[in-house]
């Protein structure tokens, strides 16, 4: 059983952008609450759809920074008894192992959740009904959660040993998402090994180019929809399942020693460059297309994590400071102006989740504000966050959020109710949290938004 762990705390730059004072302050807490609650109570109405993008871990994920911000023990509890209801649900149906929705995004959470949690005061007295575990490293968690990880930890390595280049190398299903599994992993050796692995498979794919390194999607990675559009497949651009996934990856592991530094300098440096000669002409709406296609025109994107500016601005501006490469830094300052620049009523944006929503959109700028003191930054994620919060409906969805689908990508759109963490409202929730409290949002490292590797223990 997975239970909570009472270690130090970690302290953190990371400062609130909303105070009582501001207007929407009273909003969000009142959506936080909505969400949390119907998210516990499973107060909503699941969709076959929901299952599916759905996974109990990402509950955990949102009790875990509920606990820390408030320092609430009860909150904590939720976590472990939601963790440990996720691991008997991935014991009943083994086998998928991608970062989002996967045993590998079970394993990211538990590793996640269990340092996170060390931040949580024990409660005052003898409480019968909380299960604390003190501060011993071979307590009770710390021999869980080896257990639990230990075994996703050989069954990625099993798959990456069988990869083919008809298997995904993507965040959300592929090997950029065991990257990121195994950067959370570390420094155990057995996430060392991973993070090898995923490399030389990366080095093999790869293209070179007359523009740089690139890495080619084939039709029978895509969606049928995307394959009809795209019969002999694509290049990614989008941070979910494309080749920015990919630079972020390689820029994390060059801060460190696991892959010899010229190899991966070499791979990152010819990405970069591949991506940054893809930009569209001035003028465009947006600066990067969704995808490329050879011999066809590129199109316009939306302003979304997912696929659009804002999610290569991350990465770019992530990679560019790691690098320390002046030139990088100039094409995501002026990515930056693009689209703080661009209107939102022409960003595409249509519901409130991380994915391709308002509040991804606002936690992105709240990230940049974070780390570059830009006062735009900052009045940009405000603005977002006030979009997002006008999409509520009490009474609606999860905690008063919904999610805009198209099932059939020529057919109709349609509202779901979803408490997930990418497109639901678990992401919303953790999204508003993040601009209330002075809680690192460490759960953006799954979304490629911040790194791991800077840690002393990755070196």
């Amino acid at each position: 059983m997975f239970s909570v762990y009472l270690g130090e705390t970690r302290v953190t730059q990371w400062s609130p952008i909303l105070s009582p004072s501001n207007k929407i302050m009273i909003s969000a807490q009142e959506a936080i609450d909505a969400i949390a609650h119907a998210v516990k109570a499973r107060d909503y109405e699941s969709s076959k759809r929901e299952t599916l993008h759905h996974r109990t871990y990402e509950d955990a994920l949102l009790y875990s920074y509920l606990a820390v911000a408030q320092n609430d023990f009860v909150w904590a509890t939720q976590a472990a008894e939601s963790l440990n209801q996720a691991i008997d649900e991935a014991a009943q149906q083994p086998g998928y192992l991608g970062l989002f929705g996967g045993l590998g995004g079970l394993g990211w959470t538990v590793e996640h959740v269990s340092r996170l949690l060390s931040q949580v005061s024990p409660p005052a007295g003898d409480d019968p009904n909380i299960d604390v575990e003190g501060d011993d490293e071979g307590g009770e968690l710390a021999a869980i959660e080896e257990d639990l990880n230990g075994e996703i930890d050989v069954a990625i390595l099993r798959n990456l040993r069988d990869f083919t280049s008809s298997n995904p190398y993507d965040l959300i299903s592929g090997l950029v998402g065991f990257g990121v599994y195994f950067l959370e992993r570390l420094p155990k050796e057995t996430a060392i090994q991973g993070i090898q692995s995923v490399f030389g498979h990366l080095e093999t794919l790869a293209e070179r180019t007359d523009h740089g390194i690139t890495w080619h999607s084939g039709p029978e990675l895509l969606p049928d929809w995307q394959r009809e559009q795209c019969p002999n497949g694509y290049y990614n651009l989008g941070v979910a399942h494309g080749i920015p996934g990919i630079i972020h990856f390689l820029s994390e592991v060059s801060g460190t020693t696991i892959v010899d530094q010229q190899r991966t300098y070499r791979l990152l440096e010819g990405a970069v460059n591949w991506l940054i000669s893809q930009r569209r002409p001035l003028g465009s709406r947006s600066t990067f297309s969704s995808w490329i296609v050879p011999g066809e025109e590129p199109s316009d994107s939306r302003l979304a994590w997912c696929y659009g500016d804002i999610g290569i601005l991350s990465v770019l501006l992530q990679v560019a400071c790691r690098a320390g490469r002046d030139d990088w830094q100039k094409v995501a300052d002026d990515l930056l102006d693009h689209c703080l620049a661009r209107p939102p009523e022409e960003a595409g944006v249509g519901d409130a989740p991380l994915c391709h929503g308002a509040a991804g959109v606002a936690h992105i700028f709240n990230r940049i504000y974070q780390s570059k003191n830009d006062p735009r930054c900052l009045d940009a994620a405000l603005l977002w966050l006030d979009r997002a919060l006008a999409m509520r409906q009490p009474g609606a969805g999860v905690g008063g959020f919904s999610s805009l689908t198209r099932p059939d990508p020529s057919g109709p759109i349609s509202w779901e109710a979803s408490p997930a963490f990418l497109d639901g409202s678990i992401g919303v929730a953790l999204t508003l949290l993040a601009a209330m409290t002075p809680i690192e949002p460490a759960w953006d490292r799954m979304l490629l938004l911040s790194g791991r590797a800077s840690d002393d223990d990755t070196r």
